[in-house]
């Protein structure tokens, strides 16, 4: 079932797909990436409805069939996820994002940790620490050798980068070329069981960074799977198994 989330004139309307009752277990909220939208989880989805886990999977502004909108900030896409989440009247979640998604999730699981039972960050760029982390361009944007993978997706279903915003890259870059060490203590709010997914070094996120993001979080578990920046889509059989395993789906 898809639906449209749609509040105050000033904020977009979100589209999202649900499958399932949204009762039971708590529902598994899914996030997709920059330039992607919900149909990049359908495999997931598939997997955990035969586990008879309800799934809500988002198009965050500017992407899919939501509406473009006049902000891009980081929290703006952490509140879209808050927006549908109180609009669906869910109390407790898991919730499994990746790239930009998976920061989004993080933002929100630190600022509702009492929402987010199980977190899943597939490929999550940290904010930089210091002038050390900031040469090192670890904004959510993909290499030549990830977009030429990606070319077999895109021939597949190219709507998701058809309906993308452009404007949304440049904007969120900048926000990465800044600096943020108390995002990192806020790491401490976040109580969820949280498995932290690292490519490898086909990505062009160092899994060094992401494994400090694990060692940060109070509960936070580290693997890699090598595959480059998406490890759901590249090597999905390794991804799925893990992301069962750490959400409790038999």
């Amino acid at each position: 079932m898809r639906m449209i989330v749609s509040a105050e004139p000033h904020l977009p309307d979100l589209a999202v797909g649900i499958s399932g009752g949204l009762t039971g277990a708590p529902p598994v909220v899914l996030v997709h990436g920059m330039g992607s939208d919900h149909t990049t989880w359908d495999a997931a989805v598939r997997q955990l409805r035969a586990s008879r886990r309800s799934t809500v999977a988002i198009d965050l502004r500017g992407h899919g069939r939501s509406s473009r909108a006049d902000s891009y900030l980081l929290d703006d896409f952490a509140a879209d996820i808050s927006r549908v989440v109180d609009d669906l009247g869910l109390e407790e979640i898991d919730l499994v994002g990746h790239s930009l998604g998976a920061h989004a999730g993080l933002r929100y699981a630190m600022g509702n940790p009492e929402r987010v039972r199980r977190l899943v960050l597939e490929e999550v760029p940290p904010m930089p620490r210091d002038e050390a982390d900031l040469a090192e361009h670890i904004a959510p944007t993909a290499t030549l050798g990830e977009r030429v993978r990606g070319l077999g997706a895109l021939i597949a279903n190219p709507a998701p980068y058809l309906r993308f915003d452009r404007a949304v890259p440049n904007l969120v870059t900048e926000q990465f070329n800044v600096s943020d060490p108390a995002w990192w203590d806020g790491l401490q709010a976040v109580t969820a069981r949280t498995l932290v997914v690292s490519g490898g070094d086909r990505s062009f996120l160092p899994p060094t960074h992401l494994q400090d993001v694990a060692q940060a979080l109070p509960d936070g578990r580290f693997t890699t799977i090598p595959a480059g920046h998406s490890v759901h889509r590249d090597r999905r059989a390794e991804f799925l198994s893990a992301l069962l395993e750490h959400l409790d789906v038999s």
